[in-house]
């Protein structure tokens, strides 16, 4: 909130309309986000003292009080934002004290041609995007993200300061904070990892993959990070947002690469499962080596049928084998034709009557995935086989991790 305390103060010693639209264009001119939240609190605040003022018959641009509730709020916090800093200083040196009589439209004459000098050039002189991503964005505050840790959901190929809300893990407002053309996404937060019970954990990391979902809707392409990774200054002069922007530029090109190489994919989870009972009998059916043995075996006695039914087993077994592999290079060839890249897993274990035979992480391109979807559905119409198709997610799987000095990150 410090950020739209300045802009107000500024906008109210020169007279001018203390509304959304002109704090917007202060806080664009500093290059700083805009709280969303926390300008229409503003904005409505202002609002409410206006009305009342206006009741009374007394028309001021804004209520001394509230100007000096902000100054005081401001020294308490001793919050630095540059820009603004230097917005003011120019407003003190270029303005005398305020007056106390007013025109028509409760703006000081001494004061406006201060500060419409300064909106005019915000309005003609737009800040560049890569004077933009030099700013350094000033902590919110925000309890209970605030802190010296920066939480490092991903990277995305924008050059974008926005602001996506309050959707964070523990409600932390989540940023980006750019350099050049890409960004971080990030919350302020303490630099110790986020520990907790199991199913506070898990809940933790179902908010770490709603933000990169919101994000990737709103920014694009997404290289996702795991969850718990915080980046931290080394020291407590360091600004945090700086440390990650510095990151940033150290890793720009590797990041940038698997940007490109990621750009317009998705990763899909590929789980092909069997039912041994079934395939038994289906062996037993087809095979010719098995009918010969069955048929042998219903002849003996019962003690050579039982070392019998241990050839039969054996055979069954083996047969099984050999279909396995048969079928796994065949569902893999089928599979591999849709994807840019494919990762063969560890398979899980699965409930007893049933047995994993492929595990697969795919990138696949968004064009591909009806296609993947119609050999999917090929395969888990073979008889005895299953398909689990999950997706689409960021592609953990396909990107590396960024270089990061090892006492600067911690990684749950």
């Amino acid at each position: 909130m410090e950020n739209i305390f300045y802009a107000v103060l500024a906008l109210s010693s020169a007279g001018k309309p203390v509304n959304k639209e002109n704090i917007r264009k202060v806080l664009n001119a500093a290059g700083t986000p805009v709280n969303e939240p926390g300008l229409e609190a503003m904005a409505a605040f202002v609002e409410a003292i206006e009305t009342s003022q206006r009741e009374r018959a007394k028309e001021r641009a804004l209520d001394p009080r509230v100007i000096n509730f902000l100054a005081s709020e401001l020294t308490r916090r001793k919050a630095q934002t540059a820009q603004l800093e230097d917005a003011l200083r120019k407003l003190v040196e270029c303005v005398p004290p305020v007056p106390t009589q007013t025109v028509s439209e409760g703006r000081s004459t001494d004061t406006a041609p201060v500060i419409e000098t300064l909106m005019a050039e915000v309005e003609a002189k737009p800040v560049p995007r890569e004077e933009a991503a030099e700013v350094a964005i000033p902590d919110e505050k925000l309890a209970p993200s605030a802190g010296k840790g920066r939480y490092i959901y991903g990277i995305a190929a924008t050059s974008e300061s926005i602001s996506l809300g309050q959707i964070g893990i523990e409600s932390g407002e989540v940023y980006t904070l750019p350099y050049k053309d890409i960004c971080a996404i990030v919350h302020n937060c303490p630099t110790e990892p986020y520990k907790s019970d199991d199913e506070t954990v898990k809940e933790w990391v179902r908010t770490h993959q709603k933000v990169l979902d919101e994000a990737k809707e709103r920014l694009g392409t997404i290289i996702p990070l795991g969850f718990d990774t915080i980046l931290q200054p080394k020291d407590d002069v360091t600004d945090p947002g700086q440390v990650v922007r510095d990151w940033l530029k150290e890793d720009y090109e590797r990041l940038r690469t698997m940007i490109d190489r990621v750009k317009g994919k998705d990763e899909y989870g590929i789980q092909i499962s069997y039912e041994p009972k079934q395939l038994s009998e289906l062996i037993a059916r087809q095979s010719e080596e098995v009918r010969k043995i069955k048929e042998e075996m219903s002849s003996k006695s019962p003690g050579l049928a039982y070392m019998y039914k241990h050839k039969l087993e054996k055979a069954i077994g083996s047969e099984m084998e050999r279909l396995a592999d048969k079928y796994f290079k065949d569902f893999y060839r089928g599979i591999k034709q849709y994807t840019e890249e494919s990762i063969v897993e560890k398979n899980k274990k699965l409930a007893k009557d049933k047995m994993m035979l492929m595990n697969l992480s795919c990138l696949v391109a968004r064009e591909k995935v009806e296609g993947l979807g119609n050999e999917l559905e090929r395969i888990n119409n073979v008889e005895g086989f299953s398909v689990h198709f999950s997706g689409p997610w960021p592609p953990y799987s396909f990107v590396a991790k960024p270089t990061v000095l090892a006492e600067e990150v911690q990684d749950g």
